[in-house]
């Protein structure tokens, strides 16, 4: 390969590699994608059963689990211990989820949508306060939490 096709490849990568904010952009609308296909699915199978509201809290357990690997590896490349940081993780999205809830259940409501576009829309207008949760909370790093070098 040359010179001009190897760096093509490379900048990408390499972009990839040191934009925290791109990682975050990609995984966050893979998770994004992930949940709303969770509850999307939940929903159809199980809407004569149960509560949409109910659907979208077993959604969101599914997806948190998928979402704090994704964003655990491939965002924050974090590396202090699992157990902290999933409870901070998990205490991060209980905000999102209550505020997902309400809204939710306020467009169906008022507005007479569907619970299907209800949650499609919510779901767009959480992602900055989940990110800013993440960022603070979820992946801040905290000495005591650190891995000692190996």
């Amino acid at each position: 390969m040359n010179r001009a096709k190897t760096r093509m490849v490379d900048t990408p990568l390499r972009l990839w590699h040191s934009s925290r904010k791109l990682r975050c952009l990609v995984i966050g609308g893979w998770n994004t994608v992930f949940g709303y296909l969770c509850f999307y699915v939940l929903y159809l199978l199980a809407a004569d059963y149960l509560h949409y509201l109910i659907i979208a809290v077993i959604a969101h357990i599914v997806n948190v689990i998928q979402a704090y690997v994704m964003q655990r590896r491939m965002v924050f490349r974090s590396d202090a211990r699992i157990a902290g940081e999933f409870l901070r993780f998990n205490a991060s999205l209980v905000g999102t989820l209550l505020f997902n809830l309400l809204a939710m259940y306020l467009l169906v409501r008022v507005t007479a949508l569907s619970p299907l576009v209800a949650q499609a829309i919510v779901i767009l207008a959480s992602l900055i306060l989940t990110y800013v949760l993440h960022s603070r909370i979820s992946f801040a790093r905290r000495p005591e939490e650190q891995r000692p070098p190996s």
